[in-house]
């Protein structure tokens, strides 16, 4: 191994693959990815789609936890992927793009050629959409495919919600607002999970001589100098832990941290970039001062409803509760013929929609009442050092969501099983018996919380230690009112969409009263996996982190380039927003480099 290369990414996740590709297409360009965890690439627990959710507390996961919650029950677990690939190699496989408003929102904060129609284009040249009717679209690396609504379920969630006023849109238009059948990332002629490892990286791992990979080597802190207090920092290398003990590479050009919502901002804290009064108190000498490092920590929370079906109908009821044969069937089904349930996620069932309650004359002013009590200097008080300039910028973003009929406000999963959402206390509890259950996902969270470091002993760099993470779920609100709404209007829609009360037995609403249906989503309320925004890409006065080519402020060759850098989170799963990011950074590189 080479002691000096022109780029290190720190991270091999599903950005730094995409970053790993791109740059050393250029055979001039000596690249090194750096990777905490293993490469699994024939494990088939990763390749299997219906095996995703043994993948959380693997060894594949760093298994992080979130601070105890104040206004959330639920211990809130906080998986992320520890292996080449990332969380790309553990995810639950929906490709779903954010919206075009979404996408607008990030320029309009200051992010100068972050139109909508140059990530769109990003966008589409990470993967190759394989549609139902043999066509495809795009030519990228990523494997997508696409089903067409075929089960009876599927069938009567999209007819149910048109039946309603919700008609079926595209995925990946950019224009949100019905039911959908989400593109997933799986390879349709393996049936195995296509990801950024096997996608981006295999195809070029043994033909470019200028791409070295280490797994298994966590870089502990990037090297930086100082020529002077009015110059801005160089990075000269990362020191990183191996099996072979702590050791330096050195760099000519520049270092890219990709290690994802959590990790960044942990080794931009450990190399002396982050707030002094943290840094100084752990004895980290203070390279940059930017208290906005760790903060702006976004995710989506969600809750759920649960329905009982009619015991006539087919559900996969016995196969989550892993009953021997229905778990043996599917097992030779999936060697033998590729079928369901194990080569799908069987979470592609979706619906990204907006909220009629707040559209009405009684809903503008409930909105208009909760957020008339909050200016932006009260808000980013909740959450310092959140700037007022961005708090009431956010804000703004997300009442012109709210309020405009034809913009998606919320995620909906519908999947043809019980799920324990009013079980916090057992996650694991499977009821007797046939169900549908609905996810309720709040898209455009107005809570920020934070990352930052509590240690600097390097062994805790590769572990889930030495990290404090509060997501602050609900301490904003207009949060609370939203979900709570939420729930109220899905089960409201089941109740009048008959397609699918055709196949349900009768139910009485449990959430008339809107007081209580917000305890319900106190007591129930659980984090998703989409963290962002905790090395935001904004004006430094602003809050950012990194400026619109995702260069860190205060250095002169460091970036980040992963889902941290997301400003405003996206309206669903995030794995259809970082490879475009990845695919845009990589060409700034290029532009600013060579």
């Amino acid at each position: 191994m080479s002691s000096t290369y022109d780029i290190v990414i720190v991270g091999g996740g599903t950005s730094g693959l995409v970053l790993a590709n791109r740059l050393s297409e250029n055979p001039n360009l000596q690249v090194i990815v750096l990777e905490s965890g293993v490469d699994l690439k024939d494990d088939q627990t990763t390749l299997t789609p219906g095996a995703w959710p043994l993948l959380s507390n693997s060894p594949a996961d760093w298994s992080f936890r979130a601070t105890p919650q104040e206004n959330v029950t639920r211990q809130i677990a906080i998986p992320q992927g520890k292996a080449l690939g990332g969380s790309s190699a553990i995810n639950s496989f929906l490709f779903s793009p954010t919206s075009r408003a979404t996408v607008e929102g990030w320029k309009n904060l200051g992010n100068e050629g972050w139109d909508y129609t140059v990530y769109e284009e990003a966008m589409k040249k990470s993967f190759t959409l394989h549609k139902p009717s043999g066509a495809t679209e795009g030519t990228g690396p990523l494997q997508l495919t696409l089903a067409t609504p075929e089960t009876p379920w599927e069938k009567a969630w999209i007819d149910g919600l048109e039946s309603v006023g919700f008609p079926q849109t595209d995925p990946l238009s950019g224009h949100l607002g019905g039911p959908i059948i989400a593109p997933e990332s799986i390879d349709p002629s393996t049936k195995q999970r296509s990801y950024s490892a096997n996608a981006y990286l295999e195809p070029v791992r043994s033909s470019r001589p200028n791409l070295t990979i280490r797994t298994e080597t966590t870089v502990t802190r990037v090297l930086l100098e100082r020529p002077s207090s009015a110059d801005d920092a160089v990075a000269k290398g990362v020191q990183f832990i191996s099996k072979d003990g702590p050791q330096t590479i050195g760099v000519r050009k520049e270092v890219i941290i990709s290690a994802g919502a959590i990790n960044s901002p942990r080794i931009l804290e450990l190399s002396g970039i982050g707030g002094a009064a943290l840094l100084q108190s752990l004895g980290i000498k203070v390279v940059v001062n930017n208290p906005h490092v760790g903060e702006n920590l976004q995710n989506h929370l969600f809750t759920g409803l649960v329905f009982e079906a009619y015991d006539d109908v087919h559900t996969l009821d016995a196969f989550f509760r892993q009953q021997p044969d229905v778990v043996d069937t599917a097992s030779k089904d999936y060697k033998a013929k590729k079928r369901d349930p194990l080569c799908t996620s069987n979470m592609i069932t979706m619906a990204q929609l907006p909220l009629p309650d707040l559209h009405t004359e009684d809903g503008h002013k409930d909105l208009d009442q909760l957020l008339g009590s909050l200016d932006p200097a009260s808000d980013a008080s909740r959450s310092p050092p959140t700037t007022p300039a961005f708090a009431a910028a956010h804000q703004a973003f997300i009442r012109s969501l709210l309020t405009n009929p034809s913009e998606a406000v919320g995620n909906y999963v519908f999947g043809a099983a019980y799920t324990p959402f009013d079980k916090p206390e057992d996650p694991t509890y499977r009821a007797p018996g046939k169900y549908v259950s609905i996810a309720i996902e709040l898209s455009h969270p107005l809570s920020r919380g934070s990352v930052h470091i509590n240690s600097t002993t390097p062994e805790d760099a590769g572990t889930n230690q030495g990290l404090i993470i509060n997501p602050r779920y609900l301490s904003h609100p207009l949060d609370l009112e939203v979900l709570a709404r939420q729930v109220r209007f899905t089960e409201d829609i089941i109740s009048r969409a008959k397609p699918l009360t055709a196949r349900l037995k009768p139910y009485t609403k449990r959430f008339t009263d809107l007081e209580a249906t917000k305890d319900y989503v106190r007591q129930t309320a659980d984090g998703a996996y989409h963290y962002t925004g905790t090395c935001s890409m904004m004006p430094r006065a602003m809050g950012g982190v990194v400026d619109n080519r995702l260069r860190v402020y205060g250095c002169s060759n460091l970036r980040v380039c992963d889902a941290s850098i997301v400003p405003l989170a996206p309206t669903a799963n995030p794995q259809a927003v970082v490879y475009p990011v990845a695919e845009l950074g990589a060409r700034f590189i290029k532009e600013d480099i060579l």
